[in-house]
């Protein structure tokens, strides 16, 4: 599981989309998070995660959005709370 560095904000229905283009990133969106990303997911488009977000630490699958005429490169994908123990 990738755990990403950054600070998001999630929807109201829990989906994150972080953009992975783009010279101007929403608040709390790192670099090296998009990074890791992108690394993570070459082969499989897709990758699991753990970020802090504004509800606190969630979880979930990101997929990869290739992008299109006029849409940017994007991960995006529905979290959830991790268990707990």
């Amino acid at each position: 599981m990738l755990i990403l560095e950054g600070k998001y904000q999630v929807q109201q229905n829990k989906k994150l989309t972080i953009l992975a283009e783009g010279k101007v990133q929403p608040k709390g969106t790192l670099d090296s998070d998009i990074a890791a990303l992108q690394e993570s997911c070459r082969t499989t488009g897709r990758c699991d995660v753990q970020v802090v977000t504004q509800h606190g630490v969630m979880q979930g699958t990101l997929v990869e959005k290739k992008p299109r005429q006029f849409s940017l490169w994007q991960y995006e994908g529905h979290l959830s709370f991790p268990p707990r123990d």
